[in-house]
């Protein structure tokens, strides 16, 4: 048995929109001879919602929250490590200074954003107003899944004095990752390669059968760690130097893992 980890967003689906149908015939097909798959993001699981409600992508597993979380296809929890509440609460306490930042934070129960006075629930894509202090709401959080912040213009100047800010100050407590304009704040120790680590183990699956893709930085933890590492043609110069399988579209990958083109969905 044999095992796809798929980035998300930039590699399957681009501003919450499908790429492209044939990875998702592929991935049937792979599933369909006996293989697994794990959607391996960023999101949370609200957030991870949003997209398998609108796009209908066959997989086994979820990793989540850059590798804090592990789900089922049935989203039962397999494996989960929270960051502390005193932690998670002085670093909402820091970004939500800053009015040009739009943040957001999940405890796993409820997730909620702020930006520019107002907060807004976060469970949904719709992310209505609520009429409740943000402040107030984290500060009564019991511990948090993840939290995350970027800039509302999707430029980076704020963005990246914060993410050095919370790498001198909590960096030994916490795992902060870029995403393209996002900055991701997870558990120590969380990563999408520890993440798929884990749950490699945890099915009894081999390296040589484990395959993986991605775009961004915060993939290369998973890219780096297996001989079957691939990236886009179209990725940035240094994802791609230091990941040297690449590809146009996912389904090549799985071509790939199914002995090449010359099988069933090629012809």
């Amino acid at each position: 048995m044999k095992i796809l980890i798929s980035d998300v967003d930039g590699t399957l689906v681009h501003d919450n929109q499908n790429i492209s149908q044939d990875n998702i015939d592929w991935m049937k097909e792979l599933q369909k001879q006996g293989h697994k798959i794990a959607l391996c993001t960023g999101r949370q699981l609200f957030e991870m919602k949003w997209i398998l409600n609108e796009i209908p992508f066959p997989y086994d597993y979820l990793i989540l929250n850059n590798g804090a979380q592990i789900l089922d296809r049935n989203h039962r929890v397999l494996y989960e490590k929270k960051m502390d509440a005193y932690t998670g609460r002085a670093i909402l306490d820091y970004v939500t200074q800053f009015n040009d930042l739009y943040s957001f934070y999940s405890d796993g129960a409820v997730s909620y954003g702020f930006s520019h006075g107002q907060c807004v629930e976060h469970m949904t894509n719709l992310e209505e107003p609520v009429d409740v202090s943000f402040q107030e709401l984290y500060q009564n959080a019991p511990h948090f899944d993840i939290i995350s912040f970027h800039q509302d213009n999707q430029e980076m100047t704020i963005t990246k004095a914060c993410y050095e800010y919370i790498q001198k100050h909590y960096g030994d407590k916490l795992s902060v990752y870029y995403n393209l304009h996002y900055v991701d704040i997870v558990a120590r120790g969380c990563s999408k390669g520890n993440g798929m680590t884990w749950l490699c183990q945890h099915l009894g699956i081999n390296e040589q059968d484990i395959y993986a893709i991605g775009d961004s930085y915060n993939d290369l933890s998973m890219l780096q760690a297996i001989r079957q590492g691939y990236t886009f043609k179209h990725a940035h110069e240094d994802i791609k130097s230091m990941v040297p399988r690449h590809v146009h579209y996912v389904h090549e990958v799985i071509q790939d893992m199914l002995g090449g083109k010359n099988n069933e969905l090629a012809r």
